[in-house]
């Protein structure tokens, strides 16, 4: 059993469990519900972790999950009214507030 990916926020955590089981890999969370513990514990310590049961699979599915983080980090567009940058997740000019028309680039 590795450990292959740990974050402060359950829900990351969650998230990488089910692409992982859906990739058909064999994985076990950890400290669920351990944020509780934090004032004896360090924070970092109750952490959700994901460990993979099958060390083999390690390389195969650390490839999953840098693909994962990889797509959250996706291309910006430009708002056609202001020329302002935003990023891929606002649908509306952050700055002027025009609806995206745009595709990502």
């Amino acid at each position: 059993m590795k450990l292959i990916y740990t974050h402060e926020n359950r829900i990351m955590a969650l998230n990488v469990r089910n692409v992982l089981m859906n990739h058909g890999f064999d994985v076990s969370l950890n400290n669920e519900f351990a944020s509780s513990a934090s004032g004896g514990l360090a924070p970092v310590d109750t952490w959700p972790e994901l460990w993979l049961l099958n060390n083999d699979d390690f390389d195969r599915a650390k490839k999953v999950i840098d693909t994962i983080t990889n797509e959250a980090v996706l291309a910006k567009w430009q708002c056609k009214s202001c020329h302002e940058e935003n990023d891929s997740s606002f649908d509306y000019c952050w700055q002027c507030h025009t609806e995206s028309t745009q595709s990502i680039k």
